[in-house]
């Protein structure tokens, strides 16, 4: 509290002690006059429920006097009489029934003297349920009129009975009974033209209801007839008990008034009295700004005059003076401090001036002079890192070109021997076959050689001998070639440093790339034999560069089989867990452009490396083993000299594909 009370205002030190208490006096008063506006309301509310449950018991009298009215002048009726005296029922039922309908009686009854049923008529409602009328009936004979409450068999309704004697001129004849159910319509009847609700209870059972949430047969509990609160249905009513009396038994009613009128009216009161707090705590906090601001002010120029002149350094400003009291004091000995120390900021100024004339300058010259050498220093590491890739490129380019040369002689030299063992190989054939002719015509001209060529003809296996001979000269054959096959691979790829632009067949270089790489390609111990799949589609020779071409086929092929080379292979049950296969597939877009895309079920590339993998220098493999512009330059040889694309797309666990796509026709695409 005393840190909260050290950061305030002095404003705020003078307007919150005289708030709290002009709030705290104004907030004790407005509740107690809330409460005893509350108490009078809920005490009126009272007294009305009052009122009115001593309002229904006198409807509820009225209502039996009427009846026992009616009843009289009916049973007092001449042909009312004579109908008793001759026991005539039908004529009792035509005299009777249309008066039950008109009175809305429930029950019109006429006994004799001896407790017999002349007549009786019901209403639909009552039916044929069994009414406990003996007590009544009983009392026939004694010629007694009075009202009772009835009960009806089962518990589930009351009836409201009323007996007068019927007389002649001889003596008593028997009596008429006449009965009304004490239901919900005779309470709502009762009760009409208000917003309060009845209840009529027997022993705590409900008989009827104004309520339709309080049905007939619900128990119901009330301690007392004086007024207090009830709960029904989470809804909360003020109630008064009365009751409706009979000869052999009474009822309870209760008077029902929904206390959310009560609690309406109080929580707009309250409201209104929280209105009246807000508006006198405004005009009570308006006054005391009022009163706080006229003592405060003069201090508050003073404090914000200080304030600025140490925050800004503005040494021009003044106070002003106000009062003539101590705040004027002190307002007048802050200007003149104020003065003195804007006379020697002045002489601080000139001489910081000179200074910082000679350091600007200072600063200048060595800003501009580092400024130079950064710029050549960019300039320096751009042009060295413009050599580094030009060195690459001119040493891969000469490698290429030397690989390319060695490769033709090479392919030269072994095609001039090859030439003569192939074309050789075919009079070597015939002249053997012409041998063996010759040796079986001698041996049927002369089948019993002398015994020592017969020996030797042992000694040699002659038969063997004819028999192997072909396969030799047949394996040499097939060897022979294969050694063409390879040097005319050699002889295409040694394209490779070929500038020249021309229709090329692209399955050719791939097949030839893939002749080159067929040492990489065979089983060894760690891994089987690497599949190649073809899927050329029909494509037409395209105008390239053929070598340039060629070296990106070996890149892209090389990498894919560098990469199956990684996977860890098991050999178990005679049989590899896993096969490497490299897959190549060709086909023709929209009828400009070729694709060639070469995949392969390697381990795959992360998306980290595959952001880079066109990057020039950038590689995974081991110092000695890569210069990182392979691929680089095979994405500039695509893109660059053959106006076309190179993506990759790879999944890690299931491998890389890439795709190349370049024009039919360069010549139109550009």
């Amino acid at each position: 509290m005393q840190k909260f009370w050290s950061k305030l205002n002095l404003s705020q030190k003078i307007v919150f002690p005289f708030l709290i208490v002009c709030l705290t006096v104004l907030m004790v008063g407005l509740f107690a006059v809330g409460n005893w506006f509350a108490n009078n309301l809920e005490q009126n509310l009272s007294e009305e429920v009052n009122r009115f449950s001593e309002r229904i018991e006198r409807d509820f009298q009225y209502e039996q006097i009427n009846l026992e009215s009616q009843l009289k002048l009916i049973a007092d009726r001449e042909s009312v009489r004579l109908a008793v005296e001759r026991r005539d029922r039908a004529a009792l039922l035509k005299i009777l029934l249309p008066i039950r309908t008109i009175l809305n009686l429930d029950l019109i009854k006429v006994v004799d003297l001896k407790g017999n049923t002349l007549m009786e008529a019901r209403s639909s409602e009552l039916g044929e349920v069994k009414i406990l009328d003996a007590s009544i009936v009983n009392s026939v004979s004694r010629g007694a009129g009075f009202a009772d409450l009835l009960d009806v068999e089962g518990g589930q309704q009351i009836l409201q009975a009323f007996i007068h004697p019927i007389k002649s001129s001889e003596g008593l004849l028997g009596g008429m009974i006449i009965a009304q159910s004490l239901d919900n319509q005779l309470l709502k009847k009762f009760a009409s033209g208000s917003s309060k609700h009845l209840i009529v209870h027997k022993n705590g059972k409900v008989i009827a209801s104004t309520l339709p949430s309080v049905p007939a047969s619900k128990s119901l509990t009330i301690t007392d007839l004086s007024t207090q609160q009830l709960t029904i249905d989470r809804q909360r009513y003020l109630a008064k008990s009365g009751s409706f009396n009979g000869v052999s038994q009474s009822l309870s009613v209760i008077a029902l008034y929904p206390v959310t009128q009560l609690d309406a009216a109080k929580d707009l009161l309250w409201l209104r009295f929280g209105m009246i707090f807000l508006l006198e705590a405004i005009m009570v906090a308006i006054i005391g700004g009022l009163i706080a601001n006229a003592i405060a002010r003069p201090l508050k120029a003073v404090s914000q005059v200080a304030k600025r002149v140490t925050r800004d350094a503005n040494f021009t400003l003044q106070v002003p003076v106000l009062t003539h009291d101590e705040v004027g004091v002190v307002a007048i000995s802050l200007n003149q401090l104020i003065a003195q120390v804007r006379q020697l900021l002045i002489e601080q100024q000139e001489s910081k001036q000179q200074l910082e004339i000679y350091n600007q300058t200072l600063e200048q010259q060595v800003l501009k002079r580092t400024e130079e050498f950064q710029q050549k220093n960019t300039d320096l590491q751009a042009t060295l890192q413009q050599l580094k890739e030009t060195q690459l490129q001119l040493i891969q380019g000469e490698k290429m070109s030397s690989l390319g040369q060695l490769v033709a002689g090479v392919a030269h030299e072994i095609n001039n021997p090859v030439n003569f063992i192939h074309g050789n190989l075919t009079y070597a054939n015939q002249h053997t076959q012409d041998l063996i002719h010759l040796l079986n015509a001698y041996q049927q001209h002369y089948p019993n050689p002398p015994q020592s060529l017969q020996a030797q003809i042992e000694d040699i296996d002659l038969e063997f001998l004819i028999d192997d001979l072909a396969k030799i000269l047949q394996s040499m054959q097939v060897g022979s070639d294969r050694i063409r096959s390879i040097v005319l691979s050699l002889r295409s790829f040694s394209r490779l440093d070929e500038a020249e632009f021309k229709p090329v067949d692209l399955h050719l270089g791939i097949d030839n790339t893939l002749m080159i790489l067929q040492h990489r390609l065979k089983s060894q111990n760690k891994r089987p034999e690497i599949k190649v799949v073809k899927m050329y589609g029909n494509i037409a020779e395209v105008n390239c560069f053929a070598g340039q071409l060629n070296q990106v086929f070996m890149n892209i092929l090389a990498n894919a089989i560098d990469a199956l080379e990684e996977i860890n292979y098991h050999f178990k049950d005679d049989n590899w867990d896993r096969q490497p296969c490299i897959t190549i597939r060709t086909r023709l877009i929209d009828d400009c452009f070729v694709e060639i895309a070469i995949a392969d079920n390697g381990n795959g590339i992360p998306e980290e490396i595959q952001r880079q993998i066109f990057d020039p220098f950038f590689t995974t493999k081991p110092v000695g083993k890569g210069t990182g512009m392979g691929m680089a330059i095979s994405y500039q040889i695509i893109t660059e000299k053959h106006n076309g694309k190179l993506t990759c797309h790879s999944t890690i666990g299931k491998g890389t594909e890439f795709y190349i796509q370049i024009p039919t026709d360069l010549d139109k695409s550009q």
